[in-house]
């Protein structure tokens, strides 16, 4: 499958209108169920007489959708400090006409200003924001949903079998190849992991994915991929990170998984089609 199959195109809205007025506390809803918890022990240091100041009190951040309801992008915090304090109304910025995509844009930008946010939920953020804005990580998603892969990002199906429990550092290989318009042979290389592994959650750890990579670019023009998969998908897979976790010798956790690929690969195959493992130590 070819990167351009699985891209996605979208349009700018230019309807947006901001206003800044009171708001009923109890009419605010979270906006996003990926949204962090409240840190109630903060709530609670900054609800006290001594440190409370109203001239101190952020504005809230609010979407106002079609229906009229009212989704809080930023500002959970605050309507807690406040709602402590007895207060029932709170200053807003509304914003009315965006999109859930846009929406999704202004948590992301908003959030990561003030408070540091995990990178699960700044990237389940951009997976669903504007396309303009994340073009890099919905074309990622959309890879890996191409492959039958899903992330482990916020909203996504259950299950542990082909969620890929590492998608910030995966989307760094991806964007590297994206730079070098390598993108295909990013597919190749996540669809050899599947075809070996068929979805196992070892395969789709850091290190182990890294290892395949690391093989792959070593070896591009050499290995017959019909035959790593074949020697591959025969191989007890916790044996391989059993044997990945003995390798003392190699500094490099991924490199001990790519040589053991290459150890697989070789196996009773004739001497002059062999890979140099050497070559990973270059």
């Amino acid at each position: 499958m070819k990167l351009k199959e699985v891209l996605k195109v979208t349009g700018k809205n230019e309807k947006v209108k901001i206003e800044r007025k009171s708001v009923p506390i109890d009419k605010l809803d979270s906006m996003l169920n990926y949204q962090r918890d409240i840190d109630m022990a903060f709530v609670e240091e900054k609800s006290r007489d001594d440190v409370f100041r109203e001239s101190e009190v952020s504005i809230v951040l609010v979407s106002v959708r079609a229906d009229g309801s009212m989704k809080v992008c930023d500002g959970q915090h605050t309507i807690a400090i406040l709602k402590r304090r007895g207060y029932t109304m709170v200053q807003c910025e509304l914003r009315y006409g965006l999109t859930e995509q846009e929406e999704n844009d202004w948590f992301n930008i908003e959030n990561t200003k003030r408070r540091g946010q995990s990178r699960k939920r700044t990237l389940t953020a951009q997976i669903n924001g504007t396309y303009e804005n994340n073009k890099d990580e919905q074309d990622f998603n959309n890879c890996v949903k191409s492959l039958g892969f899903k992330l482990d990002i916020y909203g996504e199906e259950s299950g542990n079998y082909f969620r890929i429990g590492c998608p910030a550092k995966l989307l760094g290989i991806y964007k590297e190849y994206n730079k070098d318009e390598k993108q295909d042979e990013f597919i190749e290389c996540l669809d050899i992991v599947k075809s070996c592994f068929n979805g196992d959650p070892i395969s789709l750890h850091w290190s182990f994915l890294r290892g395949m990579f690391d093989f792959y670019e070593t070896y591009s023009v050499e290995f017959d991929r019909k035959r790593l998969v074949e020697v591959l998908s025969r191989e007890n897979i916790r044996d391989i990170k059993k044997d990945a976790e003995s390798d003392i010798r190699t500094k490099k956790t991924s490199i001990k998984y790519a040589k053991l690929f290459v150890e697989k690969y070789n196996y009773k195959l004739a001497k002059k089609k062999q890979l140099k493992m050497s070559k990973l130590d270059d």
